[in-house]
């Protein structure tokens, strides 16, 4: 399993009994000594030197103890690595960008359970050993690091109770670590992963390749294809995650995140869930509002930590409840425009001398909320600028969408142009709606909704683009090349995937929640 297996491994006595003790604790916790009480309890201690011979140095590490750990002597916690970006330090995740501390304390509040929080220095590595031997980062981790910690502290010291997270070069780490050492962690959880395409590796200027991958994985000073080395195949997510080798990798429980202003890294991350959907291996995937900050980063930490703790726990990992809205005020009507059984939401002031814009909701009959459902999510927004939503069954072959815009315009004062017309397209009459905006389009704006799309059929620039579907949604391959497309191009675009399946109403609850502000954004009144 281990992908540096061909490695001459520079292991002394110390670090091998270190190792044998900590695997030991998954077979009989009370084999293990409890570690001494600190004479005082610090919390968060953020200068920690841990004595590495491997590498020939300390290597400066950070420590969240839980809020308990002096009060209650006897018992163990689960641990949960945090791994820095390139360019941080192990102080990055608290004192510098993602102030940790207060994050964790807010989780608590709300029912997290009590774990161990190491943030260790990374330096430039990418949390794997060099090509040349010069610098054995993952060989550190595993025979030094965890035992270090395992001695140190109550740990629950076994696979089920460890995980890693990291944040772009730390995301890479928190891919390659436990999918490496699948014997040493159980949950891998890679916010923006720093990692790219062959194309995009292949492609790289000359200075960040030699001075980041090339340095690492060979391939320094060289150009296209002869830059992918085998030891860098050995370390890609997308060479290891296959057909033939995904089976290695099925006890670890992977979540992954990545925001849609990224530039390169949502391509590769997105590609990477594509594959892994491709090849039906389980994980968990998100695509929020946000780029490489750390203000997106620590916006993804409440939710995973709730999967780290039902994963140490041995609990299902379940999508959050459904919301609760105030009911819309909007009076519901039915219409039949163009020989179309329509269901049409006025506002509750509707004057038919204005002119209003128009939500189309096109629909196959599948969507798990009603009209009425979509437009409580909707209500805000509907109450601050007011719209006409009309909402009909698209996905019949030959549905006569121009003459049911004309026929809705005429019976309820809209505007007819462009500019006050916006969609809503799920499940099959994504198909419908995308393909009349690839022509002169009848909308400003189409928001797909786990939608299917034309992959053939180029998006329009004049056309903005707003994509939000489910981790386990069908459509997940069209919507990646459409986002893939949007991006290349220049078209306007916003891309969300949310937890769920395109039959859970919550899922759709929550992609229309993404969509919302856009909506508010867009909606104009004459």
């Amino acid at each position: 399993m281990n992908k540096n297996k061909h490695k001459p491994m520079r292991m002394n006595l110390l670090a091998i009994l270190a190792l044998g003790l900590a695997l030991a604790g998954g077979c009989g916790e009370k084999e293990r000594a409890l570690p001494p009480a600190p004479d005082k309890f610090v919390r968060y201690a953020c200068e920690i030197g841990v004595r590495s011979e491997i590498l020939g140095q300390n290597v400066q590490t950070a420590v969240l103890l839980p809020r308990d750990y002096l009060s209650n002597p006897e018992r163990r916690y689960g641990v949960v690595y945090l791994l820095h970006g390139l360019g941080d330090t192990h102080k990055s995740w608290n004192d510098q960008w993602l102030r940790i501390e207060n994050t964790v304390a807010q989780c608590e509040a709300a029912g997290l359970g009590d774990m161990i929080y190491v943030m260790p220095s990374g330096f430039r590595s990418y949390y794997v050993n060099r090509l040349d031997g010069n610098f054995d980062y993952m060989q550190m981790f595993a025979e030094e690091l965890v035992p270090y910690v395992d001695r140190t502290y109550r740990t629950l010291a076994d696979r089920g109770h460890r995980a890693v997270v990291g944040y772009s070069m730390g995301g890479f780490g928190a891919m390659i670590l436990p999918s490496c050492h699948p014997e040493l962690f159980s949950v891998s959880v890679p916010l923006s992963m720093s990692f790219r395409t062959d194309e995009q590796y292949m492609s790289e200027p000359a200075s960040g390749w030699d001075s980041q991958w090339g340095a690492i994985f060979g391939g320094k000073g060289l150009a296209g294809e002869a830059r992918l080395t085998d030891y860098y195949k050995a370390h890609c997510p997308f060479y290891m995650f296959t057909r033939e080798n995904a089976a290695q990798y099925a006890d670890v429980a992977y979540y992954l995140d990545c925001g849609d202003d990224e530039e390169q890294l949502l391509v590769a991350n997105d590609r990477l869930h594509g594959q892994l959907r491709d090849i039906g291996f389980a994980h968990e995937y998100r695509v929020r509002n946000g780029a490489h900050t750390g203000d997106y980063w620590r916006g993804a930490m409440p939710e995973v930590l709730r999967f780290i703790d039902c994963r140490f726990n041995g609990r299902a990992f379940e999508a959050p409840a459904r919301s609760t809205y105030t009911p819309h005020k909007a009076t519901r009507r039915t219409a039949e425009l163009a020989g179309v059984q329509a269901e049409v939401f006025t506002p509750s002031d509707y004057d038919p001398q204005r002119s209003y814009t128009a939500l189309y909701l096109l629909h196959d009959g599948t969507l798990p909320l009603t009209p009425d459902e979509c437009l409580n999510v909707l209500a805000t927004t509907q109450n601050a600028k007011p719209f006409v939503l009309v909402a009909a069954d698209a996905s019949a072959a030959g549905f006569p969408l121009e003459k049911f815009i004309a026929a809705a315009e005429e019976a309820f004062a809209l505007g007819a142009d462009s500019e006050h017309r916006l969609c809503i397209a799920a499940g099959e009459a994504g198909r419908t709606a995308y393909a009349a905006t690839a022509a002169k389009s009848p909308f400003n704006a189409l928001f797909l909704l786990d939608a299917a799309t034309d992959p053939e059929t180029a998006p329009s620039p004049e056309v903005f683009y707003f994509i939000a579907l489910t981790d386990e949604g069908r459509n997940y391959g069209p919507a990646n090349r459409l986002y893939e497309t949007c991006h290349a191009q220049g078209i306007g675009f916003e891309y969300r995937v949310a937890d769920g399946t395109p039959a859970d109403a919550g899922a759709a609850e929550r992609c229309l929640e993404a969509m919302r502000p856009t909506l508010g954004e867009k909606i104009r009144i004459q």
